[in-house]
């Protein structure tokens, strides 16, 4: 399946994804179809590069589009990562302009950049002249006060196609509770809505966290079009503690209908 996420961006549609760090391609076929794409964590997440490997395979067999998170923007680990054959990657810390030259470096083939060719999948999924044709689609993360006052240098760089707005760090820069959401603090959404306006002033494209419906309208109205809903982590746990509370909630109730305690015999 060829990469069509530069074009479904560009015909001005909106992506959700959902963010992979729990090792098991069993969790992308369980979790992950209806979704654009797999942002795939191999820099916070629990990822081997067997593990990374599987999901982007068992992704590319469902139909979905891949974001493999190298863990930095080091030559030789995106260089790797690239030749996963993946849609794309989300290059952490691009925090200037020389930054985003390395990472365009690393991860295009000349002219344009320095990257090695011979990639294994590549090859076998597009044939040898794949460096031709295939380019991948570069998101810069933004996540540090730096990367925000130079995202307009960042996203002009040629070879970058997109911005990510990374809310976490940047609250830990701005010494915010990690809790905080962008929709309750106006620092947090102005660094947010530069970034978008940065991308959008370029021709190209902004990706952000929108968990929630109103985060949601206002990544839309910021004009980021490439949405993360989630996580395995997430979900597996929101789901698991509810289901918890459902049932201990049940069983309380049972024992005091019978005026048992739980575990005891009922008389």
């Amino acid at each position: 399946m060829p990469s069509t996420l530069r074009e479904r961006l560009a015909r001005g549609q909106t992506l959700l994804g959902l963010n992979h760090m729990y090792p098991g391609a069993g969790i992308v076929e369980g979790m992950c179809p209806g979704w654009d794409f797999i942002w795939i964590d191999t820099q916070h997440g629990q990822m081997s590069y067997d593990a990374t490997l599987a999901s982007v395979r068992t992704a590319h067999h469902m139909g979905l589009e891949t974001i493999v998170r190298p863990p930095s923007h080091e030559f030789t680990i995106l260089g790797i990562m690239a030749d996963l054959a993946p849609s794309g990657l989300m290059v952490p810390m691009v925090n200037s302009v020389q930054d985003a030259q390395r990472t365009v470096r690393a991860v295009h083939f000349p002219p344009l950049g320095d990257r090695s060719y011979g990639g294994r999948r590549p090859i076998d999924l597009h044939g040898r002249e794949y460096y031709r044709n295939n380019p991948v689609f570069v998101l810069a993360q933004i996540e540090t006060l730096e990367a925000v006052e130079a995202a307009e240098q960042i996203i002009a760089t040629d070879g970058i196609d997109g911005l990510f707005f990374g809310p976490d760090d940047m609250k830990v820069r701005m010494g915010l509770p990690i809790d905080t959401t962008v929709m309750d603090n106006a620092r947090l959404q102005e660094a947010m809505r530069h970034t978008a306006a940065a991308a959008n002033k370029f021709g190209k494209f902004a990706g952000g966290i929108a968990a929630n419906v109103a985060s949601l309208h206002l990544c839309r109205q910021m004009g980021y079009q490439i949405l993360i809903g989630g996580g395995d982590v997430m979900f597996l746990r929101v789901s698991a503690a509810a289901k918890l509370a459902e049932l201990r909630g049940a069983l309380n109730q049972h024992s005091n209908n019978t005026g048992c305690t739980s575990g005891a015999a009922p008389y």
